[in-house]
């Protein structure tokens, strides 16, 4: 039936075609030539647009209406050309040409009732029925209906970045046919530059090889070297689009810290230490490394660093932690070893004025000798406590060990001060 109706349509046409330029000049006459050429080299939309612009002139002008149904008809707007061959015949067309007409239309009636449904699951897409060259049936956004002919037709289903889909229909009269289309995405090739460029790259964990595509969705990306900083990337490909990466690892340094159990943070974060090396960002740094009983102690690390650069930390040991508002052991020391030797220094002088006076009354006598005994050793005692008190800078330990043996009881006294 389509190809006795498309036969048809090219009789009628030629007809219509010389009694148009037989006909006296005018603006709907010049309109029908321009459509003409432009149907004739296939622009159909383009020769549609110049016969409405003519039927706005004439809107009886049989050749102009003629054409219009041919143009639809190719356009497969089988609707719109069923519409067009009726307002032909009834602008008064007659003989031959209407014969051939009225049997178009008669044709044509089947598309009242025989439709072609497209749903497409991943719209939208150009569809097209037989061949591209015919122009586009419809647009499935995500699905049209489009009347037809009954026949058998090959449709093709394409959208950018999808695989072309086709597949052979057959459209009963008088139903309405259903296709449901799944286009599948391009695959998308990947370009992945690395440094340094005898790093390892994997895809999904399988090696990477130039020119390589992988499917629509994602993937994993591992670039690998020793003393380097793994990279681990997640890519979507999508339509077919090209994926591309350049990826610089970052070389892991080498680091040693003493005490071992010592905490690391960087710039604010946790910095974790794997096999002796640990990984640093570009750009400058500030490391802190703390540990109980230490003093915490901050590095700076340069932005420029040389391809050797490493880090080795030694955390100085902090003294003896004291309760708050405690006094430092050796300045307690000092404070008595004053108040002794100026104890001692004023009972030795309160000594040697009572042993002056003793010379005039002997009775004095034994408490200046007393007093000089107890001042002296008073004055020895600080003298031993001012040079014995430990150096803050340095810490110190004390070990009290008790002794029990024959004959003996008592404490073992051992530490440094």
């Amino acid at each position: 039936m389509r190809a006795w109706v498309h036969g048809c349509v090219l009789c009628v046409w030629v007809a219509w075609t010389a009694s148009a330029l037989g006909a006296p000049g005018s603006d709907a006459l010049a309109k029908y030539k321009l459509a003409a050429q432009l149907e004739e080299g296939g622009n159909y939309e383009a020769a549609l647009v110049r016969i409405e612009e003519g039927l706005a002139i004439a809107p009886r002008d049989l050749a102009l209406l003629g054409l219009k149904g041919t143009v639809l008809l190719k356009l497969r707007d089988y609707a719109g050309a069923l519409a067009a061959y009726q307002v032909y015949l009834n602008a008064g067309a007659k003989g031959a040409n209407r014969r051939e007409a009225e049997k178009i239309v008669n044709n044509l009636r089947a598309v009242q009732s025989t439709f072609l449904d497209i749903a497409l699951v991943n719209g939208p897409a150009a569809i097209y029925l037989d061949s591209k060259t015919q122009g586009v049936l419809c647009t499935a956004a995500p699905s049209c209906n489009k009347a037809v002919l009954p026949g058998d037709y090959k449709v093709i289903a394409e959208r950018a970045g999808f695989e072309r889909w086709t597949e052979r229909v057959a459209v009963a009269s008088d139903t309405t046919t259903k296709l449901s289309i799944a286009l599948i995405e391009k695959p998308s090739p990947v370009a992945i530059r690395v440094v340094p460029a005898d790093a390892s790259v994997a895809i999904d964990s399988a090696p990477y090889a130039a020119a390589m595509t992988v499917a629509a969705g994602t993937h994993h990306i591992v670039v690998a070297r020793a003393g380097y900083a793994e990279a681990r990337l997640e890519v979507v490909a999508h339509e077919g689009k090209p994926i591309e990466l350049d990826v610089a690892l970052t070389p892991r340094v080498p680091i040693r810290v003493a005490p071992p159990g010592a905490t690391l943070v960087l710039d604010g974060k946790p910095l974790a230490v794997e096999n002796g090396s640990t990984v640093i960002s570009p750009g400058g740094h500030v490391l802190v490394a703390r540990a109980r009983g230490f003093r915490e102690q901050r590095v700076a690390i340069p932005a420029e660093r040389a391809a050797d650069y490493q880090l080795a930390i030694d955390l100085v040991p902090d003294p003896l932690p004291r309760s708050p508002g405690e006094e430092p052991v050796a300045s307690l020391r000092r404070r008595i070893a004053i108040s002794m030797l100026e104890g001692g220094g004023a009972i030795l002088c309160i000594g040697f004025i009572t042993a002056v006076e003793a010379q005039s009354a002997p009775d004095d006598r034994p408490i200046a000798d007393v007093l000089l005994v107890v001042g002296g050793a008073t004055v020895v005692t600080g003298a031993i406590l001012w040079f014995t008190a430990p150096d803050e800078r340095r810490p110190h330990a004390a070990q009290i060990v008790p002794v029990v043996g024959t004959g003996r009881v008592g404490f073992v006294v051992a530490g440094s001060f």
